[in-house]
């Protein structure tokens, strides 16, 4: 496994690695975040990958519920409590091929505000674990103990949905890693230190600055430091999952985050994918049962379950190999499949018997179901046209 070293920590570099470790965040709550950890897990598992799931919402941990478990499990509350205890204790493996679970504090309250070492001894530890995939559920906000988790690796996805709030925040999110980034990569000048101290102390919500113009003061007093963060920044390349959308044209809202994050933070988002506001989701988790195990042809499950099979075939994830050719970037991949998904299900519905139109348009499940064949069709093109055939590790 390849690190990106700088004090007082490391960063994965999950392009140059085999071993891929991928947090999810939100910058709020409410986004979907724990939901796509475990059913993204649940497929990579079917691909015949090794996960592990880490439910790391330090104070508000519940992956064990999406995942249909009951909270009688110690987990990383339990091993920092208790120091007879290894990692590797509190990991176990699920009734879902190839994966695994290590729950979060739910049996040892207090544990919302573990300290540096703590957080330290973790990071370690995991790092430690024989894995293809690592999955980390973190916390909503964007405190320090959700953003250094968030910087184990550069491979992280930040969940959205198409509204103005969680837009803000994700934005609120991706400016705190920036400054975090920087503050725990340069240490040891006092002026360049003091400098960034300053600018967080100044930063407020009406200010709008830019992370070139702050790179640009650092050089004038110190062209190594100010080097050395421009290389260090160009390793953050975090991937954006748009969740609950209720149209195609919600990635156009997206969109603006993206240009307000390349022009502010000097950050070049990618897009994995949309998955559209479904009734199964909820369902599924009435019944406390993974969506893909649930309902594995409602249009969300297909959605997530596309959403996996592009990580599975990215060697260089989050580097994905797209082909320019046929699209410029991920985003019009991502909305050339959106304008798909959303055709295939517009046509079931116009092609459903009377009955299944009646009364409960609203529910679009009845419609849905109708359109599996369709969604199918549509994912083995987007494979054929995107992603072609995954290159087998050699490290």
């Amino acid at each position: 496994m390849l690190y990106l070293r700088y004090s007082p920590g490391i960063m994965v570099l999950s392009d140059k690695s085999y071993r891929k470790i991928i947090p999810l965040a939100g910058g709020k709550g409410g986004v979907g975040k724990s939901i796509l950890t475990v059913n993204l897990g649940l497929y990579l598992g079917r691909l015949g990958k090794r996960v592990i799931l880490v439910d790391l919402d330090m104070g508000a941990s519940n992956l064990h519920t999406c995942l249909g478990l009951k909270n009688t499990r110690p987990g990383l509350g339990n091993y920092l409590a208790n120091k007879n205890l290894a990692l590797q204790d509190v990991m176990y493996r699920t009734d879902y091929p190839n994966l695994f679970f290590i729950p979060g504090d739910v049996l040892a309250p207090g544990m919302a505000d573990i300290v540096y070492n703590q957080k330290r001894n973790i990071v370690s530890q995991l790092l430690k674990l024989e894995a293809d995939y690592i999955i980390m559920d973190l916390g909503a906000g964007s405190h320090f103990n959700i953003i250094d988790f968030f910087l184990i690796s550069n491979s992280g996805l930040l969940i959205v949905a198409p509204q103005v709030t969680s837009l803000l925040n994700a934005f609120s999110f991706l400016k705190n890693l920036n400054f975090r980034f920087l503050q725990r990569a340069l240490t040891g000048k006092p002026s360049v230190e003091t400098y960034i101290r300053d600018v967080l102390r100044e930063t407020r919500p009406n200010i709008h600055f830019r992370m070139n113009k702050i790179l640009h003061d650092i050089e004038k007093l110190d062209k190594s430091e100010a080097k050395k963060a421009r290389e260090y920044l160009k390793n953050l390349k975090p991937s954006l999952i748009v969740n609950m959308a209720t149209a195609p044209e919600d990635l156009k809202l997206i969109e603006n985050l993206r240009y307000l994050v390349k022009d502010s933070l000097n950050i070049d988002l990618s897009c994995l994918g949309m998955v559209c506001a479904d009734n199964e989701v909820d369902k599924a988790m009435k019944k406390l049962m993974p969506l893909a195990v649930q309902s594995p042809d409602s249009i969300a499950a297909k959605q997530i379950e596309r959403i996996a099979e592009k990580i599975f075939q990215s060697h260089n994830f989050p580097d994905l190999p797209l082909d320019l050719s046929l699209y410029k970037d991920s985003f019009e991949l991502a909305s050339i499949e959106a304008e798909n998904d959303w055709a295939g299900m517009r046509e079931a519905a116009a092609n459903a018997d009377p009955e299944s139109r009646g009364g409960d348009t609203a529910d679009m499940q009845a419609i849905i179901a109708a359109q599996q064949q369709k969604i199918q069709e549509l994912q083995q093109t987007v494979r054929m046209l995107t992603l072609g055939a995954p290159k087998m590790d050699t490290e």
